[in-house]
Parts: structure tokens; C-alpha cells; sequence
């Protein structure tokens, strides 16, 4: 990608601290500040850029629960689908989670458009986690942004 085409999509889409995922790429669990050689013997933090930075944005949003950030002055980040933890992973749960997801995301306005959620049962019979699978597109970004985030009913944070 051209430097004057890169430059635009940092200033539309930012830039972030970078986030390695320790789990299987395309799942976003425990996350880690990536860091980087800066010469001999000296390292420092990587920063995400362009769409890296709003795929960690989104995984973020999601991944936080509703209100967390209430004393930072974010009430409206996060998401609701956390508050499912305890619920069987039935049809009707599934639905839930991805309303709440796709309210979430609306609060994202660098997403132009939600082109498709599906909340998936991992096993058959259900277990407890399930498999949110997110195509978006972006603005500015030609190409779609996929996202898969899994989720467990029965672990929770706090």
C-alpha cells in the first residue's frame, strides 16, 4: 500500500498500542503488549496501524462489559452480551449475543456496515462457548474486515 494511501487510513482508522493475541490467529484471547527491537539490546512497544488498529478496537469494545469504563467516563463502551454468562447455550441465548453485539457495534463509526453476525455453537451438542463471527466493512477500506471472537457462558471476568 502506497505511504500517502497508508497515512490517510491511519488518520481515518488511528493507531493503538499493539495487541498480541496468544491464542490461534483470527481468535482474540489474552491479549499482550507486542513489543519490538530497537536496536542492539533495546526494545520497545509496537503501534498498531490502520485496520489493525480497529480490528483490536472492536475486539475490545466487545470483549468489555457494558459500564466497565463508567469511571473513565465511557458508560456506553463495551458490550451486554456478558451479562448471558450463566445462560444455556440455546437458540434464543445466541440471538441475545448477537444483539448485543450488533448494538455494540453501532457505537463504532468507523464501521460503515455490518455485513453479516453469526453467533455459532462451537460443539454439537452446545458446550459452553460459542463463536461470534463478524464480516464488516469499513470505511475508506475496499475489502471487508473479519472478526471471530469466542465467547464462553460459563467463565467471568469479574
Amino acid at each position: 500500500m502506497p505511504r500517502e494511501s497508508t497515512n490517510k487510513l491511519d488518520e481515518l482508522l488511528g493507531l493503538d498500542l499493539w495487541l498480541d493475541y496468544q491464542s490461534s490467529p483470527g481468535f482474540y484471547e489474552n491479549a499482550d503488549l507486542r513489543d519490538e527491537l530497537r536496536g542492539v539490546g533495546a526494545r520497545d512497544i509496537k503501534v498498531a496501524r490502520g485496520v489493525d488498529t480497529l480490528r483490536q478496537a472492536i475486539v475490545n469494545r466487545i470483549k468489555t462489559y457494558k459500564g466497565e469504563l463508567l469511571p473513565l467516563g465511557h458508560p456506553e463502551y463495551g458490550s451486554r452480551h456478558h451479562e448471558l454468562i450463566g445462560q444455556p447455550n440455546v437458540e434464543r441465548t445466541r440471538n441475545l449475543i448477537k444483539l448485543f453485539i450488533l448494538q455494540a457495534l453501532k457505537q463504532e463509526r468507523r464501521i460503515e456496515k455490518v455485513l453479516s453476525a453469526n453467533v455459532l455453537a462451537e460443539h454439537e451438542p452446545p458446550r459452553e462457548t460459542v463463536r461470534i463471527e463478524l464480516k464488516l466493512q469499513i470505511r475508506s477500506v475496499p475489502l471487508p474486515l473479519n472478526i471471530i471472537v469466542p465467547f464462553n457462558l460459563t467463565e467471568s471476568l469479574i
